[in-house]
C-alpha cells in the first residue's frame, strides 16, 4: 500500500502438507505459485523429527504417521512416481493384537482376527459373508457405526468397529460421517467393501528414505517457491476480484489465495470477509492427541513390529500403540521403538497424565514390555478434525460463502489421512478451472 507491496500470482496460506500439494498440483499446470508457512520448517504433522538414541546413536520420530498407505493408481501413489521418491520395501508384519475384555487376541485386521473375533458368534461371522450382496445406500448424514452395521452386521459395528475406528481418528464411530474415511464411499460405489476392494487393489504400506516427512521436504524442495517464518496476518480484497496478503515483512498481491492453515486460523482470517464461513469452520471439533515415543530392549518375536489396539474405553484413554520393525532405519539398532496414543475424543484418566501410568497400562496389554530406556512426549493440539455426520453439507456452505479468489482444503475438507488429502487436493485442482486460469501467467 504504500509501495512495498509486491505482486505474486498464487499464494497458497500454509506450508504443511496439504498447501505443499495444492502449490504442486497449481505449479504442475503453469501456475505461479509461492507457498506462506508460518512456523521455521514444511509439513506440518507429516514431520521426520531427530530423536538421538541413549548413547547418541542417529534416530528418528515420526509427529505424523509412521507410513505412507498407497494404493495402485491413487493420487498418492501417481506424486510418488512423479516425485520419484525412493520408497523402502514394506517388511512382513508383525504381531498385531486387539485388547478386548482385558485380555489380548489377534487384530481383526487380519483374517485370523477377524475368524477369532470376540463377540461375533457364528450368526456374526455369517453376516459378515453377505457384505458382497448388500446393495449401496448411504444416507447424506450416516456415521460410521451405521455404515458399518449396515454392510457388515451390527455385531461387527459393536464389538469391533470402535478400536479399529479410535486406532485411526480417535474417536467414536457414531460421533463421524463417512466424510472422516471417504475411501469407503469409493469401495461401496465399486460393489462393497470386499469387492470394491479387489477391484481398487489392496494399499500397502510404503516408508520413503527418509521417513514419512520425506513428502513434504521433497515437494518443498522441488517447488522452490516456500517461504518459512511468513504467518499470514490479514486479507485484503482488491478490485477484479485479487487480494493482498498481509503477514510479515512486505504485503503480496495475488490473483487468487488457497487457505491450507488450521481451521481455527483460516475462520479467524475469514471473519471480517465471510463471516457465515469463519461460523462454520470455527464450529468444527477439533481433538487433541497425546503421543508417547518410547525405546526398550527388544522383545524376542516382536523384531518385526508390533501393533496394539484397545477397545474403548477398556484402555482408560490409551488408544494404541504401534512399534517401528526392528530394522527400520529410523530407529535405534538392538531396541523397540513404541508409539504409544492417548487421547482423542475420549476421556483420559489422570494417571495416565504422565509417562509412569501411560506404561502401566501398556503392560497390562504387553506383558512382556521392559522398562523404557528412552521416552519421549509429543503433543498434538488440534491435531484431528472431528468430522461429524453431516459434515460435507457444512463444507458445501463454506465453499458457497466464500468471496472470489479465496478457496479453502485440508484435512478438515478431504479427510485427515495423507491418502484422502491427495485425492481430495488432485480432485480439487483439476476442477478449479478458474483459479488456474488466474494463476496463469499473462
Amino acid at each position: 500500500m504504500d509501495g512495498n507491496t509486491s505482486s505474486a500470482r498464487i499464494i497458497v496460506l500454509g506450508g504443511g502438507l496439504s498447501g505443499l500439494l495444492a502449490a504442486w498440483h497449481l505449479h504442475r499446470r503453469g501456475c505461479e505459485v509461492e507457498v506462506w508457512e508460518a512456523s521455521g520448517a514444511p509439513g506440518g504433522w507429516a514431520q521426520t523429527l531427530p530423536w538421538p538414541g541413549p548413547a547418541g546413536e542417529v534416530g528418528y520420530l515420526e509427529r505424523g504417521p509412521q507410513g505412507l498407505r498407497v494404493g495402485r493408481g491413487g493420487a498418492l501413489d501417481r506424486l510418488l512416481h512423479e516425485l520419484t521418491l525412493e520408497l523402502r520395501p514394506s517388511p512382513p508384519k508383525g504381531p498385531r493384537w486387539l485388547g478386548k475384555a482385558g485380555r489380548r487376541q489377534p487384530s481383526p485386521v487380519t483374517l485370523t482376527g477377524l475368524l477369532c473375533a470376540p463377540g461375533l458368534g457364528i450368526g456374526g461371522k455369517l453376516r459378515l459373508l453377505a457384505e458382497p450382496f448388500i446393495p449401496a445406500g448411504s444416507g447424506p448424514d450416516e456415521n460410521l457405526h451405521v455404515f458399518f452395521a449396515r454392510r457388515l452386521g451390527e455385531a461387527f459395528a459393536r464389538e469391533l468397529l470402535p478400536a479399529l475406528v479410535a486406532g485411526v481418528l480417535a474417536a467414536p464411530p457414531e460421533r463421524l460421517g463417512l466424510e472422516a474415511l471417504p475411501r469407503l464411499k469409493r469401495l461401496e460405489a465399486r460393489g462393497g467393501l470386499l469387492l470394491g476392494g479387489l477391484r481398487a487393489g489392496p494399499e500397502r504400506t510404503r516408508l520413503p528414505a527418509g521417513g514419512t516427512g520425506a513428502l513434504a521436504r521433497t515437494l518443498a524442495g522441488r517447488l522452490g517457491c516456500l517461504f518459512t517464518d511468513r504467518p499470514a496476518r490479514a486479507l485484503e480484497p482488491l478490485p477484479e476480484g485479487r487480494w493482498r496478503v498481509h503477514g510479515k515483512g512486505p504485503a503480496r498481491e495475488a490473483g487468487a489465495v488457497v487457505l491450507a492453515l488450521p481451521t481455527q486460523v483460516t475462520a479467524e482470517l475469514l471473519r471480517p470477509l465471510a463471516p457465515e464461513a469463519s461460523q462454520i469452520l470455527e464450529a468444527i471439533p477439533r481433538l487433541d492427541l497425546r503421543v508417547w515415543h518410547s525405546r526398550h530392549a527388544m522383545v524376542p518375536g516382536w523384531e518385526r513390529g508390533i501393533g496394539l489396539l484397545i477397545h474403548p474405553p477398556e484402555g482408560r484413554g490409551l488408544l494404541g500403540a504401534a512399534s517401528f520393525s526392528g530394522g527400520d532405519p529410523r530407529g535405534v539398532p538392538g531396541l523397540l521403538q513404541l508409539r504409544t496414543y492417548v487421547g482423542g475424543a475420549y476421556p483420559v484418566e489422570s494417571a495416565l497424565d504422565a509417562w509412569s501410568g501411560v506404561f502401566r497400562e501398556l503392560r497390562r496389554w504387553l506383558p512382556e514390555l521392559g522398562e523404557a530406556v528412552q521416552v519421549r512426549e509429543e503433543a498434538c493440539p488440534g491435531a484431528f478434525p472431528l468430522l461429524e455426520p453431516g459434515h460435507g453439507a457444512r463444507m458445501a456452505r463454506v465453499e458457497a460463502a466464500l468471496p472470489p479468489g479465496l478457496h479453502w482444503i485440508g484435512a478438515a475438507r478431504f479427510g485427515p489421512g495423507i491418502p484422502d488429502l491427495a485425492e481430495g487436493i488432485a480432485a480439487w485442482a483439476e476442477s478449479a478451472s478458474g483459479l488456474l486460469m488466474a494463476g496463469r501467467p499473462s
